[in-house]
């Protein structure tokens, strides 16, 4: 897929800007522009290839958004995951092209904003200014943690963490409850998040369910059972990484 197909937004669904998460405290000028600008895309669209022009920030609405890296030989890193009310510019030092891939992962609905536009709303709007730093500085400790796991970490600790940044993240949205989550992610997707095989993640996975620490069910329905016992598996302090990748609103 290409990212020129696009599709509008199913009807009865509204975006999060309208039903109040989480730009529930947007100014009324910005409610509009991300209105203005909205567009579904279905899953595995690509909606921005890497080296391709880019000259728009995405702020995701509902659904989950892939940001990858590739190598020549067409194997890939999930360097980071956007999830709803998450924002991201993908341009490079040029200004001009984009870094990274961004795929959907889910029927996702967007605001695709030129960074024109968005430029004069952070002129305007000091909180607009405000979040997106507060957004880049949640995304740069998440990860700063996940590098650290994947250069340093056993296959455990690399899906113990994973799997505690996305419970935390989730729930901060409303969409994770008591440790039960949904990841629309393939063990093959989550092992280019974590930097393992397929293989490697089905065994590690398992491992960790004989523990009676997580359960996994279909594609991917995740429980964490005893989150204390997964982050120290991990290697984290929850409620210290809770502080750091977590953005307050």
């Amino acid at each position: 897929m290409s990212s020129s197909e696009v599709e509008t937004t199913p009807p009865g669904m509204v975006s999060r800007s309208e039903c109040g998460v989480p730009f529930s405290d947007a100014s009324v000028h910005l409610r509009r522009v991300l209105k203005a600008h909205m567009h579904g895309y279905r899953a595995e669209t690509i909606l921005k290839f890497e080296g391709e022009d880019s000259a728009a920030v995405y702020c995701v609405q509902t659904g989950w958004l892939a940001v990858s890296k590739s190598m020549a030989n067409g194997a890939r890193q999930i360097i980071d995951v956007i999830l709803p009310g998450e924002i991201i510019d993908p341009y490079s030092a040029n200004g001009h092209t984009s870094s990274v891939q961004i795929e959907a992962l889910s029927y996702t609905t967007i605001a695709v904003v030129p960074r024109a536009v968005w430029s004069r709303l952070e002129d305007s709007d000091p909180e607009l200014r405000h979040t997106e730093t507060t957004t880049i500085a949640a995304s740069l400790s998440r990860m700063s943690e996940r590098m650290l796991r994947l250069g340093k970490g056993t296959a455990e600790s690399r899906i113990a963490y994973a799997m505690i940044e996305l419970c935390m993240r989730l729930g901060a949205i409303g969409e994770c409850n008591n440790g039960a989550f949904h990841l629309p992610l393939t063990q093959q997707g989550l092992g280019d998040f974590v930097g393992l095989s397929a293989v490697h993640v089905c065994r590690t996975l398992r491992r960790l369910s004989r523990s009676g620490i997580i359960s996994t069910e279909d594609h991917m329905d995740v429980v964490i059972h005893d989150l204390d016992a997964l982050a120290d598996v991990a290697g984290v302090d929850p409620e210290r990484l809770r502080g750091e990748i977590i953005v307050t609103r």
